[in-house]
């Protein structure tokens, strides 16, 4: 589509997803503490007044950032499990998608951590990381709940469970991040898996 045939509401949404877009690459390429407006404004190519249009300061842009990452998330979890019935299998496949994300794009992870110290004084960074670990809870735990309601799982509390499986999933990740010689990535989520599976068993 071309930016003549665009309304006004679609460039908007185009010019601030190509911002975001950038933001995401020089987060990987350079950090999130290493990185800067004009850099985004460089590989986004646009001048730094129209980033600054678009989005009132950096932490609003960080958080249309974290919105676009949980989105994909969202995204690849549900392309990886539309076809799966089977309960156990999608149990696997959330677990396996939660880790994997996590190594494959630790930059986000990290940029995550970053806001996580600043939500005792921002309420809205509180407000958009408690609506983003809503979203992956009750995801999990409607795959928990299909399976309990199709006899496959004893009988749990799929919300407390859910909660279970994100602590497990954040708890790993972070000790990792910092140290990824603590132990092995892909043998830890494997053995995560099995005893999160091994809770569900009739």
């Amino acid at each position: 589509m071309g930016l003549l045939n665009m309304s006004k509401h679609d460039v908007a949404t185009e010019r601030k997803e190509q911002i975001v877009r950038a933001t995401v690459e020089c987060i990987t390429k350079h950090g999130y503490h290493n990185f800067s407006m004009q850099d985004v404004a460089r590989t986004a190519g646009v001048s730094k007044g129209i980033i600054h249009y678009y989005f009132l300061n950096k932490d609003e842009l960080m958080m249309c950032v974290l919105d676009k990452v949980a989105g994909d998330i969202e995204r690849v979890l549900g392309e990886e499990m539309s076809s799966i019935t089977d309960p156990w299998r999608r149990m696997e496949i959330f677990i396996e998608v939660c880790f994997e994300i996590v190594r494959n794009t630790r930059e986000y992870y990290q940029v995550n951590m970053d806001f996580w110290t600043q939500i005792n004084q921002k309420e809205e960074i509180r407000r958009v990381i408690a609506a983003h670990y809503a979203k992956f809870r009750d995801a999990a735990a409607a795959v928990i709940q299909d399976g309990v309601d199709k006899g496959s799982f004893k009988k749990i509390d799929s919300s407390a469970y859910a909660s279970i499986v994100i602590a497990v999933v954040d708890g790993l990740s972070l000790q990792w991040l910092f140290d990824d010689k603590v132990f092995d990535y892909s043998q830890m989520s494997k053995k995560a898996a099995q005893l999160i599976l091994a809770g569900l068993k009739i």
